[in-house]
């Protein structure tokens, strides 16, 4: 009987000391861990150990590497789950010169491939990031907000040059509102619009109708521009605000061989003259540049 009880007794023992030894270890056997399913040639490191605490699970330091090349770091993430999940992220940053270092590989046997496939495995859930730094374009730095569900994708991005909401439901994608600042002590572009985006994620919107508001050399005040398309051909309206005769107007059709644009027109003033003329331009090879 006392064999039995030390025995109880070592078993309470182990399942009380082999979490916490593989909490307190977290560094040396969670990076091991995720090798498994991470590409060939990359790994994360973690600085410190991450905390579990009452309402979420803490990370105070994560670097994600391909060789020696620093991919991105993560500076305190939290992750918790309130009502869905949430992560929140204090800094992320992103080091695209990195990113040529991938090795390439295959897709998975039954990995997703249309858009719908993918936002199917999407959870309910939350990100916050309060400062995301992508390099070598620090300018465009700022947080991100998204709210994530299989059906509706919501994304918020706010920084110092560059703002944009928009809203993804099925193939169905809403800018309703995008404004950056491209050259300074100028008025930012603006643009806001609707996009139909393709079945499989690998290429352009097959059709669109966007609105842009931006400021155009020579002309005094802000410009109008008007872009839509379906499938691989549309029209682009370029009007000086207030006025009702476009400045440039231009068909345009997009084949994998050939850009055209047909019966073109544009209209100016110079030097207190009215200008105007017709555009037609048909380039050839153009994906080889």
């Amino acid at each position: 009987m006392k064999g039995k009880y030390k025995a109880a007794i070592a078993l309470l023992l182990a399942l009380v000391l082999l979490p916490l030894a593989l909490l307190l270890t977290l560094t040396h056997w969670v990076p091991t861990l995720a090798g498994i399913w991470l590409p060939a040639g990359t790994r994360i490191s973690l600085n410190e150990s991450p905390r579990l605490t009452r309402s979420a699970l803490r990370i105070p330091d994560l670097r994600y590497l391909v060789g020696d090349c620093e991919i991105a770091r993560v500076a305190n993430a939290s992750l918790s789950r309130p009502s869905r999940w949430r992560l929140h992220i204090s800094e992320l940053d992103i080091n695209s010169a990195c990113l040529n270092k991938l090795p390439e590989s295959e897709a998975a046997p039954g990995a997703p491939k249309t858009l719908a496939e993918w936002q199917s495995m999407l959870p309910y859930s939350w990100l916050t990031i309060d400062n995301l730094r992508l390099s070598p374009w620090e300018k465009w730095q700022g947080r991100l907000v998204m709210s994530l569900t299989p059906q509706q994708q919501d994304i918020g991005y706010a920084g110092k040059e560059v703002t944009l909401q928009a809203r993804l439901r099925g193939q169905a994608l809403t800018v309703s509102d995008f404004s950056a600042r491209l050259v300074e002590d100028q008025a930012p572009v603006k643009l806001v619009g609707e996009f139909q985006m393709p079945l499989v994620p690998d290429g352009l919107p097959v059709d669109g109708h966007l609105f842009s508001t931006f400021e155009f050399p020579q002309t005094p005040g802000l410009v109008d521009a008007e872009l839509e398309w379906q499938k691989n051909r549309g029209q682009l309206l370029v009007t000086p605000r207030g006025e009702v005769e476009p400045m440039l107007d231009l068909p345009w059709e997009i084949t994998p061989d050939r850009i055209v644009i047909s019966d073109g027109r544009w209209h100016t003033e110079y030097a207190g003259n009215a200008l105007s003329g017709r555009v037609a331009i048909s380039l050839g090879n153009w994906q080889q540049g």
